[in-house]
């Protein structure tokens, strides 16, 4: 290989990583932030209502069914050959194709925010009047306002994804700083002045205001190429069959984590969802941070893939895999020795008690695991593993709830550490090992 090729890759490796890494740990810093906004000002059920919002705002990632991720590798096949010019420009390569690909992407984005409007928006009013709790909290003007908000932010998800997968990161990632930074100021703003159910909408609610600013600015271009239809690019043929695979992965994932805040709320009460909550959302902050170094080569290893480059591909995948690994037991190890040095202040008592709390980190370790063995093999456009990772998170979810109302979270994180531990992560790996490329 060319030697200034090399010194180039590497040189573009250490920027793009640094500012993954940055977003990362300014990410994880705001979100320190907005926990000690939570347990300063707000009681601990009105923490549970907060989590529990917030755990329907990631029900866009259901609907989005894996698009987003398939676009981002898709686009490091199809922009191979092309570059960006002024105000998105296309340079090189089929342009038209790409434009086409684009505007297809966006309309597809704009049926699933309207299917997310109209099927969750009914459904979080029938749910939110059956709490104990409704008539005590102010909730269905700010459900109003989240709804809308998260169904905005599907909007913004193609320009992202795709201008991510064409090898942008470090412009995508400044945005992304953008929009986390004016979020979390504004949730602060509004937890400290008690309003926290306006305050959970904030981030998707900056994310679709950044986006379209950021796309009038500097990628006028890509914002007016939804207005042009030009049949060149067959979706169902390039993207609907690896999106439909990634998406029942997806699924398995929100139903091990996401979907049981919202049941703990309904089987048990809003002050043991918003412990639950909390304790997910500080473990599931380090494990973003630790696959930053997996995330930002996705366009790259996917793109070796396509040139056939399987050498490089492997030896940047297991350098990437084994950092981020390191990173996050070192991490989960030092949250371990945080909780038992602030276990005689108040703040522990708004996360889940020791031994859930450890359960929970586990759990991030083994989810980190597996989502690299997927990571890997996607980026030969495979999903192996997609039926029995769904098949584990369903009944983990029927378990999981018929555990609820007798052994409550203990009997739930129980259940989830068993089934991942005998079941899907040896199967994981299994498949990894007999994968041929």
């Amino acid at each position: 290989m060319n030697w200034k090729l090399k010194y180039g890759r590497k040189n573009n490796y250490f920027k793009n990583m640094n500012i993954v890494f940055a977003f990362r740990v300014i990410h994880a810093f705001f979100a320190l932030v907005i926990l000690y906004f939570i347990s300063q000002y707000l009681s601990p059920v009105q923490q549970g209502w907060y989590y529990t919002f917030l755990s329907f705002s990631a029900l866009i990632y259901l609907f989005d069914f894996g698009l987003s991720t398939a676009l981002v590798h898709i686009s490091a096949i199809e922009f191979a050959k092309s570059k960006w010019g002024m105000n998105g420009a296309i340079i090189g390569g089929d342009t038209k194709r790409f434009e086409d690909f684009i505007n297809i992407a966006f309309h597809k984005y704009i049926k699933l925010a309207f299917f997310y409007f109209f099927i969750i928006f009914p459904f979080g009013i029938l749910y939110f009047n059956l709490s104990q709790s409704s008539q005590d909290i102010f909730w269905f003007i700010p459900w109003i306002i989240h709804i809308i908000s998260a169904a905005l932010s599907l909007i913004c998800f193609p320009f992202i994804n795709i201008i991510e997968g064409t090898g942008n990161i470090k412009e995508i990632y400044k945005l992304k700083i953008i929009q986390v930074s004016l979020g979390t100021i504004l949730c602060c703003i509004f937890i400290y002045f008690n309003n926290p159910l306006i305050a959970v909408s904030m981030i998707l609610l900056s994310l679709f205001l950044t986006t379209i600013l950021w796309l009038l600015i500097y990628r006028k271009n890509n914002l007016t190429s939804v207005l042009k239809i030009k049949g060149k690019f067959n979706w169902k043929e390039n993207v609907d069959p690896f999106k439909n695979k990634i998406g029942l992965t997806f699924l398995g994932s929100y139903l091990f984590t996401q979907i049981y805040t919202p049941i703990l709320f309904y089987y048990e009460d809003p002050s043991l969802a918003g412990k639950f909550g909390l304790s997910l959302a500080i473990a599931n902050m380090v494990g973003i941070i630790s696959s930053s170094w997996i995330t930002i080569n996705i366009p790259k290893m996917t793109k070796a893939v396509a040139e056939k480059e399987f050498k490089f591909f492997k030896r940047l995948f297991m350098k990437s895999f084994l950092k981020s690994v390191v990173f996050l037991i070192l991490s989960l190890i030092t949250l371990i020795v945080f909780y038992l040095f602030f276990e005689k202040y108040e703040i522990t008592n708004r996360l889940l008690d020791f031994y859930s709390f450890i359960g929970l980190l586990v759990i991030i370790l083994i989810m980190h695991i597996i989502n690299s063995i997927v990571i890997y093999l996607r980026c030969f456009k495979k999903e192996p593993l997609v039926i029995i990772h769904f098949v584990c998170s369903v009944v983990t979810l029927f378990i999981g709830i018929l555990f609820i109302p007798h052994y409550s979270v203990n009997g739930l994180i129980s259940i989830i550490l068993i089934i991942q531990i005998l079941i899907a992560l040896p199967i994981s790996i299994i498949r990894l090992k007999k994968f041929s490329y």
